[in-house]
């Protein structure tokens, strides 16, 4: 399940309006009225209606001090700019202004009460003149705030101010090192601390394998036994394989939760080279992210902290990689070596447990992975990457999983992604390694990029749609 963003709505209105009988009233009203309609988005809080400096300034440290993901500022009627601009200035929370009011048209029988009521406009006008002339972004929506287009721009701003809290918070842990010559996901530890807030914390081999020698035997029982329940076993898998894979698994995620990680890196020649480790993670990255970790291939700390932010967004993510062009379909085979979170697995066929043919390390006992086709549907593609001056970049796509059968002969996790793009896959492939794409991305389910521009915002960071 997503969790909602944690808001706090600013509602402002002129002092000397309290000298109209029942206004203030009525714009509390209106603002609880508003904070319903954004509860699909948002636990919102009302302090109640804020008219003047002193009330300005105790709502917003307020906020602050409570942990609030964003500040939505409304003008009920017409407040001055100068009551609100000396405490949203210095204030480190993101602050959208929603341009709206409670008339929904304006007849020739409106009367001048209703006026009064409806005049918030041009305080959304001096506001946001102030703040552009004191350097601080504007980020408005105008509309009706029951209108749904209005009301989904503002949900889109509440689920980006949520998911940059969690990126700043974000902890990835790496198994090994980075694979050796694949320069497109090297990273900066400190540029990504500093830019999206992401930590890279190294995971010790000699640990994990010391974890998954003490595992308690009735948890990897049960673990070995859910897996019989949920998923077809291969012939011919032997017990002291699926043994060894559970063990790992329920190591790493005892180290992820006592380390308070998101997600992981491993790089299998890492993980196989220094003998520490029985077998490979596979299994591991399917089951954890299925449970909501980011996962990254190869060392991948940047797709890792990639798919923990289309997770925390979306409720579910994939670490993925374009594998092959499909020219006829204006589609792509996306796969990887045997990692895939296997809640996006097709409902109508089996989920195959099977033996890894990957055979590039020498391993005391063969790794198991979870195979499938995904699920058809309406997806966003995310690629973080790096390009120049070391400046982070999110290159986002939206297109859809094209229904294609599962396909035995691969032995792994796989589908097909359609883009939506206007010249087909020439043109998205084309502009997507322009742009800088990695060769490793983050999937999830529903349209994303419009939120995902908005987070990139807020972060700091480049933003291209391809």
């Amino acid at each position: 399940m997503v969790e909602k963003a944690q808001v706090g709505l600013l509602g402002l209105m002129l002092e000397l309006y309290d000298r109209v009988p029942d206004l203030k009233p009525r714009m509390a009203a209106f603002a609880q009225d508003l904070a319903t309609s954004l509860s699909p988005f948002a636990d919102v809080d009302f302090p109640g209606v804020c008219n003047t400096r002193d009330q300005v300034d105790r709502a917003v440290a307020t906020f602050e001090a409570e942990g609030k993901d964003l500040i939505i500022v409304v003008l009920l009627t017409y407040a001055p700019s100068h009551i609100a601009l000396p405490a949203l200035l210095p204030t480190p929370l993101p602050i959208v202004i929603f341009n709206t009011q409670q008339l929904q048209t304006i007849t020739p029988e409106v009367t001048s009460d209703e006026t009064l009521w409806n005049h918030g406009m041009h305080g959304v006008q001096d506001l946001c003149n102030v703040l552009l002339r004191a350097g601080r972004p504007i980020r408005l929506v105008t509309g009706h705030y029951q209108d749904q287009s209005a009301l989904t721009q503002v949900g889109e701003w509440c689920r980006a101010a949520r998911a940059v809290r969690f990126a700043r918070r974000t902890r990835i842990g790496l198994l090994g090192y980075p694979m050796e010559g694949m320069g497109d996901f090297g990273i900066d530890q400190t540029a990504l601390l500093a830019q999206v807030g992401a930590e890279i914390h190294h995971i010790a081999m000699r640990d994990v394998a010391a974890r998954a020698q003490a595992a308690p035997m009735d948890v990897i029982k049960a673990q070995m036994e859910d897996d019989r329940q949920r998923f077809s076993i291969a012939p011919g898998i032997t017990e002291k394989e699926h043994e060894a894979s559970s063990r790992l698994e329920w190591a790493l995620r005892t180290v992820l939760q006592e380390g308070s990680l998101d997600g992981f890196a491993a790089h299998f020649v890492a993980v196989g080279e220094e003998g520490w480790m029985e077998t490979l993670p596979f299994l591991a990255a399917a089951k954890l992210l299925a449970e909501g970790y980011g996962f990254g291939g190869e060392g991948d700390v940047t797709s890792a902290a990639a798919t923990a932010l289309m997770a925390n967004l979306a409720g579910a993510a994939n670490f993925t990689e374009m594998f092959s062009m499909d020219p006829a379909h204006d589609a792509v085979l996306m796969m990887h070596m045997g990692e895939g979170n296997w809640r996006m697995a097709r409902r109508d066929e089996p989920i195959h447990l099977l033996r890894s043919t990957l055979g590039l390390v020498e391993l005391k006992v063969a790794p198991l992975l979870l195979a499938f086709s995904m699920e058809p549907g309406d997806v966003t593609l995310l690629s973080l990457t790096t390009v120049q001056d070391g400046r982070l970049r999110f290159v986002a796509a939206e297109g859809e999983v094209m229904d294609f059968p599962y396909v035995a002969d691969l032995g792994r996790p796989h589908y097909k992604f359609r883009p939506k793009s206007p010249d087909g896959l020439p043109g998205f492939l084309t502009r997507f390694s322009q742009a800088g794409g990695s060769h490793h991305q983050a999937l999830a389910y529903g349209h994303w990029a419009s939120t995902l521009e908005k987070v990139a915002g807020l972060l700091g960071v480049d933003y291209v749609e391809v």
